[in-house]
């Protein structure tokens, strides 16, 4: 696992990290199974320490008496699970403190697949700024040509404002563009304050079986029904019988009797009601209904591993078609471009092969974007680093 945890991008993980410890993930659940601990450490030692003190007052007028007398009583017991019945309430709150544990490491995948989502969102329409600035500064040269031109009669007014007004809209853009990267950074560093946002994987290094294998929905789901099943072997095993022992102390003011008692207690308590076996049939079913889950979890589990394998793989087959075209697109807008210079084309048709170019290098960069984030997924997974 050290090891494949290495295909996930450091910084990636660093992040991410720096991201649960500010939602204080890891700190949720230790409370929680520190008083599941406690809960489990008391019932443990109520098995053959359950001990009760009994204490009562009473004031007697007898008939042939001249006078009442008082009666005081005293009675310590200890309560012993000699049938280890509640060995199965330990085995609940153990089933419990798991289902806990692998509910968390979901929530913590959810959290990484989040991140890695916004992350890819962030780089996309922070290239795709870079993409139309650059594109913005060359059509802006060329209008300072055009502007020449047009103060010498070369081209028209109209042309040369329609090209104005076709900058005018790349600018707003670009303003709109700056403003939400702005937004997702704000966003991204409410999760991890001051940290630099990271790269995404490029290269899937994960392989199926090590991403089947995490699979903390499916094991929490084990666990729940581990704990159904120790809940029905805990009212099962009500009619098993318990055995007190205890000592008592009686202070009688009777001027008849022959004195202070002293006693000595054993009692045998056995349970008759045949409700908790009822229950306890109820409860198996229960557990029967939610290990049927199991084989759902499964195909849930395997669908996710086939969409983003097979969404990396057609991200890549389109971009190598692509980029096999990119470099003739951009051929087909120079020759445009020299050949509306010298009004061979007119402004639309420029414009046409302007936004068919800036079109391809945009999907371009939506799709290395979106095989990064499959890449980062699988491998973020598949290590088992981001459960840790």
């Amino acid at each position: 696992m050290l090891i494949l945890s290495l295909a996930l991008q450091a910084d990636m993980l660093h992040f991410y990290k720096s991201a649960v410890k500010n939602l204080q993930y890891s700190k949720t659940f230790s409370l929680y199974k520190h008083a599941a601990t406690l809960s489990r450490d008391a019932v443990v030692y109520s098995q053959y320490a359950d001990f009760s003190l009994d204490a009562s007052y009473a004031n007697t007028k007898a008939t042939l008496l001249p006078s009442s007398f008082n009666t005081s009583d005293i009675t310590l017991s200890d309560t012993f699970d000699i049938f280890n019945k509640k060995s199965y309430l330990v085995d609940t709150i153990a089933s419990d403190i798991k289902e806990k544990k692998f509910l968390l490491q979901h929530k913590k995948e959810q959290l990484f697949s989040t991140l890695v989502t916004m992350i890819s969102l962030y780089h996309t329409q922070k290239q795709k700024l870079q993409l139309n600035k650059k594109l913005y500064n060359e059509q802006k040269m060329l209008y300072d040509k055009l502007f020449i031109l047009q103060t010498h009669g070369a081209i028209s007014k109209l042309d040369l404002l329609r090209f104005k007004n076709t900058l005018t809209q790349l600018q707003t853009k670009i303003v709109q563009q700056k403003n939400e990267i702005v937004k997702m950074q704000k966003q991204l560093h409410l999760y991890a304050p001051k940290q630099a946002i990271p790269d995404l994987d490029r290269t899937i290094k994960a392989s199926k079986k090590q991403f089947l294998l995490q699979n903390p929905q499916l094991q929490a789901n084990k666990a729940l029904t581990e704990q159904i099943i120790s809940q029905s072997k805990v009212l099962q095993n009500n009619y098993l019988p318990e055995l007190s022992a205890g000592v008592g102390y009686q202070k009688l003011g009777d001027p008849t009797s022959y004195g202070d008692n002293y006693s000595f207690t054993l009692a045998l308590h056995i349970p008759l009601s045949k409700a908790d076996q009822k229950e306890a049939e109820a409860l198996r079913a229960k557990a029967l209904s939610q290990e049927s889950h199991s084989s759902d979890l499964k195909i849930q589990r395997e669908n996710k591993y086939i969409a983003l394998l097979q969404n990396y793989k057609s991200d890549q087959q389109q971009l190598e078609i692509l980029r096999a075209n990119l470099h003739d697109y951009q051929e087909s807008q120079k020759t445009v471009k020299a050949a509306f210079l010298k009004h061979y084309v007119d402004f639309n048709t420029y414009l046409q092969v302007l936004t068919q170019n800036l079109h391809i290098q945009e999907q371009i960069i939506t799709l290395e974007q979106q095989k990064a984030r499959s890449a980062t997924l699988l491998n973020g997974i598949g290590s088992g680093a981001i459960y840790e």
